[in-house]
């Protein structure tokens, strides 16, 4: 291997590294929420801003752990934030399905309705402030200037698809928040280290995994467990 390849692979490893997010010390859930600016290509293109996902960048995107909902029912109702102005509803509801099945089953919400409200709240005003850059003539990268001076951070700029993903955490109560990484630890910590993991003994306690099961008969004898969630634990949440 020749300098020059070394040296680029170096480079190619700090670039991935630098983008790795960090919740940090007794923060569980962080991430990034995805915001499309509506000057993409394709599919990507809208007249106004839009919601693509909230996602928790776990495994190689970062240290965020992965919280399975107590319901894993697919959506069935229309999140607004989520109409970029061109899909019909069909459309819009296979890609909240398609964006729950793949990121709000890891997102820590109770089911997929508290997770799309939870979206849709924290990216309104972020909306806001991109719909107004954009109307007053500005590209993505004045859009980008104007939502961190609405004080807002920018974790990745993707130009490819004109995106901003701005960083985001959950504390202990699962209820997302946009929060600069510096502090995540402040905006969103306090998490013991068992918040996300089962529970002792045969019980079920809200919030938490209960004991581990393959059925709903296997959570027949724990306390408070009314049937086996697909995450693969008893809990006390029954289904909606």
């Amino acid at each position: 291997m020749t300098l020059k390849v070394l040296l680029g692979l170096l480079l190619l490893n700090s670039a991935i590294a630098a983008d790795k997010m960090v919740c940090g010390d007794g923060v569980n859930l962080c991430g990034v929420l995805t915001l499309a600016s509506g000057f993409g290509p394709n599919e990507y293109a809208a007249v106004s801003p839009y919601v693509h996902g909230l996602w928790p960048e776990t495994d190689s995107y970062g240290t965020s752990e992965c919280i399975a909902p107590s319901v894993t029912t697919d959506p069935t109702k229309l999140a607004p934030c989520y109409n970029n102005g061109t899909n019909d509803n069909a459309d819009q509801l296979d890609f909240e399905q398609h964006e729950w099945e793949k990121h709000g089953s890891c997102a820590g919400a109770k089911d997929a309705d508290d997770y799309f409200e939870q979206v849709c709240d924290i990216s309104t005003k972020p909306l806001y402030v991109m719909s107004t850059s954009k109307s007053s003539g500005s590209d993505l990268d004045g859009i980008e200037k104007d939502v961190v001076a609405s004080g807002y951070e920018v974790f990745y700029k993707d130009t490819q698809y004109s995106q901003l993903y701005l960083s985001a955490c959950a504390g202990p109560d699962s209820q997302w928040k946009l929060s600069p990484v510096a502090d995540f630890v402040k905006n969103c910590g306090g998490w013991d280290s068992d918040d996300s993991a089962p529970s002792d003994g045969g019980v079920c306690v809200s919030g938490q995994h209960g004991p581990e099961c393959s059925s709903d008969k296997d959570c027949l004898g724990s306390t408070d467990c009314v049937r086996c969630a697909s995450s693969g634990f008893c809990t006390d949440a029954p289904l909606s």
